[in-house]
């Protein structure tokens, strides 16, 4: 063993702490960074030879430490978990603002509602029964008719442009989805490189995690590690990412006329239709997937439903046995035109409330049939009993839907306080590695002093007597 080895050994120590302190400095720097995972150093011995030289051994402790390399603190179990986690919250949270939309469009509760235009008419043909000849009660159950309309209407074309905006929305998100896989393939090849030529690429890693959480959240994507730190990312069973290539993925279907009739898909690239590749995707694109092919027509078709209803019952009424003011049989009340409820009815004298045409030929001026008609609000089967079951039934999913996020939110919370203690920051932790290293430096330090005046009295003192 050399005598100026111990020089060495101090040397390997001081660059060993000070690049623990630089790292330590390095966490600190970074603790409110998103995505950013803690690293330690990987400290090794560096001991003597296992092998005895020709006429020689070691009779040596070591040669010091030495650093292996940085270690990025994650767990793997953990990171797959939150994935799967954050996909399901997005689908959830997107499934809530969805139904949230729709209960917005019927508004109910509420004065504006279709509820409380479906009262209303009701109760104008109760005041056309009660005065059958007041032109202002026959003029008011035709404003009256025309806002329910006009309500159905509304809600039905809200629906529409709701299912146009989410279709939007999808098409922009599968474009997101793309970009964001090219990334993770540019960020896998810069990881490979790296690694094989013996650098670090710890940072690079923790922003190529950002994005395979972003495509978890969008895509509900999966990961699987490679070689040389790369990894693939799947949507089912299907690779989206592959190393350093990507597949890429487009919307098939426009919906159709009415929306819905023609059902979008999420496609694998060069599939014609949605009878192509379909790729299985979750979170966020998933849930516009389920509005567009479920939701969204669903309560269209039931307010749709609800129209036919009123037209339906006021006619089976309001027909040739009915009369009006001038003894002449009713016409069709309502009818549908391009899909749309319209009051075909513009003369208030034409609302045919009698059921006679009277003996002199200009009516018995009598509400019978008018009367009927405002029954009809509390007929079984009828338009109020049909709104109501989809109002509730809407109400129920939205309150099923927004419990289903808070506990999944609750889920994802406990996930993310487990990584956060795997591989998040502390700054307690943190300032006691400083304290440590910077102890074990100035040892090091100490111990090179000691060296030195060893070797001084070795090399300047030894021979010499009496001083």
């Amino acid at each position: 063993m050399s005598t100026f080895s111990g020089l060495n050994t101090g040397l390997s120590s001081l660059y060993a702490s000070r690049r623990a302190l630089e790292l330590a400095g390095q966490n600190i720097s970074n603790v409110n960074t998103e995505g950013y995972s803690r690293q330690r150093l990987d400290l090794q011995s560096v001991g003597g030879p296992v092998t005895s030289a020709l006429h020689a051994t070691y009779d040596g402790v070591g040669n010091g430490v030495m650093v292996a390399g940085v270690d990025r603190l994650r767990d793997m179990f953990l990171e797959a978990r939150a994935l799967t986690e954050r996909g399901t919250a997005a689908g959830l949270a997107g499934d809530r603002v969805l139904l949230g939309r729709v209960e917005a469009v019927l508004a109910e509760p509420g004065d504006a509602g279709i509820s409380r235009q479906l009262a209303d008419f009701w109760d104008g043909w109760d005041d056309v029964a009660n005065n059958p000849d007041s032109l202002a009660a026959r003029s008011q159950l035709l404003e009256r008719a025309q806002t329910l309309a006009e309500g159905l209407n509304g809600a039905v074309q809200a629906l529409d442009a709701q299912y146009d905006a989410s279709h939007q929305e999808l098409a922009a998100t599968v474009l997101d989805i793309n970009a964001v896989a090219v990334g993770v393939a540019d960020f896998n090849r810069a990881i490979v490189s790296a690694t094989r030529a013996g650098l670090s690429p710890n940072d690079l890693l923790d922003k190529r995690d950002v994005l395979v959480q972003r495509l978890a959240e969008m895509a509900g994507a999966t990961v699987k590690h490679g070689d040389a730190g790369s990894v693939d990312v799947f949507l089912g069973g299907t690779a989206l990412v592959t190393g350093t290539t990507t597949c890429p993925l487009q919307v098939s279907g426009t919906g159709g006329t009415p929306p819905g009739s023609d059902a979008v898909a999420v496609v694998w690239a060069g599939a014609a239709d949605a009878s192509g590749p379909q790729a299985a995707v979750g979170g966020a694109a998933g849930s516009l997937l389920k509005g567009l092919n479920d939701v969204l027509p669903r309560y269209r078709a039931q307010l749709t439903d609800v129209a036919e209803r009123v037209r339906t019952q006021v006619d089976a009424v309001h027909d040739a046995q009915a009369f009006d003011q001038q003894g002449a049989p009713g016409e069709h009340f309502f009818v549908i035109t391009d899909g749309r409820l319209v009051v075909n009815v513009s003369d208030p004298a034409r609302i045919a409330a009698s059921a006679s045409p009277g003996t002199d030929g200009t009516g018995d001026r009598g509400g019978t049939k008018a009367a009927q008609l405002a029954e009809l609000s509390s007929a079984k089967g009828g338009a109020d009993e049909l709104y109501r079951r989809t109002v509730v039934a809407l109400g129920v999913e939205a309150q099923a839907a927004g419990r289903r996020v808070e506990i999944q939110d609750d889920i994802l919370a406990q996930v993310d306080a487990a990584r956060e203690a795997e591989s998040g920051v502390s700054l307690d932790e943190e300032m006691t590695n400083l304290l440590a290293f910077q102890k074990a430096y100035e040892g090091a330090a100490r111990f090179i002093s000691a060296i030195d005046q060893v070797l001084d009295t070795l090399i300047n003192r030894t021979g010499v007597v009496g001083r």
